[in-house]
């Protein structure tokens, strides 16, 4: 089989929720330049909406320049793409800074952002960008896997040692971010490669899905529906809206096949 024959299907959702009376949340699902993202104005700043359509209108005007000049070396290609991705985030950072700056009543606005990018590469390669406590998770026959690392102070306690994961998920200031989109004159981005596998599932969610469902019920509601990307969509939302929807949730669903007919590729 030819390397990097693959097809790739994408859909997002979003749901307000079943107590927050605004939808803070957007995503981004653009199959034609492989790139995906999810952004979650931050609820209680003002301009949270705003915020993440900014960022996801920013990535999307930049999307084009993710699949131009493709270099022919595997290694060049993904710091090319890394480089784009990096940029792509701090313009959007930029352009939330410069909105609030002509809109003094939106000063304080911000948003958390995670976006994935597929490079077609021998190794089937995927590229992950974070910023907050959005996440990027990849579900492989039946196991779930979390790709990102929430920028959140707990999490920083836990990776020092001084909680447990299980006193971290009961803690009430567990979703105190220490990173967020345009708070702040810079930002800091984190990239996490990885790997695919033939059958793989890639999902994208804001924590409205996180704070209802625990990763193995994430699991478990996805399995049944892991090569159709909108049932996982519509599957994971109705669960999280079942435990009480207390926050806006979105997610997005990628699914990663290998193709024997090149015209089939997206």
């Amino acid at each position: 089989m030819t390397p990097g024959m693959w097809e790739w299907t994408a859909y997002g959702q979003t749901d307000r929720g079943l107590v927050r009376r605004t939808n803070q949340d957007t995503f981004l699902v653009d199959n034609r330049h492989r790139l995906w993202a999810v952004a979650d104005g931050m609820g209680g700043h003002p301009g949270g909406d705003v915020a993440s359509r900014l960022v996801v209108d920013t990535l999307a005007n930049f999307a084009p320049t993710m699949t131009q000049n493709a270099s022919e070396s595997s290694a060049t290609e993904e710091e090319r793409a890394t480089f784009c991705l990096t940029t792509m985030v701090e313009h959007a950072h930029a352009a939330i800074l410069t909105h609030a700056d002509h809109h003094p009543p939106l000063q304080g606005m911000g948003t958390t952002l995670v976006a994935a990018h597929l490079l077609l590469l021998p190794t089937r390669r995927l590229l992950v960008i974070n910023v907050g406590d959005s996440r990027a998770y990849l579900i492989r026959e039946r196991t779930i896997t979390q790709l990102t690392r929430d920028h959140t102070l707990i999490e920083e306690h836990v990776r020092d040692g001084h909680l447990t994961p299980e006193q971290a998920a009961r803690h009430p200031d567990r979703h105190v971010l220490t990173r967020a989109m345009g708070l702040g004159p810079t930002i800091e981005s984190d990239i996490f490669p990885c790997d695919l596998m033939n059958g793989d599932l890639v999902l994208l969610c804001s924590d409205g899905l996180t704070k209802m469902l625990t990763d193995e019920r994430i699991l478990q509601t996805v399995l049944p529906h892991r090569h159709n990307p909108p049932l996982c969509t519509q599957a994971l939302i109705a669960a999280a809206l079942e435990e009480g929807g207390i926050d806006n949730v979105t997610v997005v669903a990628c699914t990663m096949t290998e193709s024997l007919d090149p015209a089939n590729r997206h």
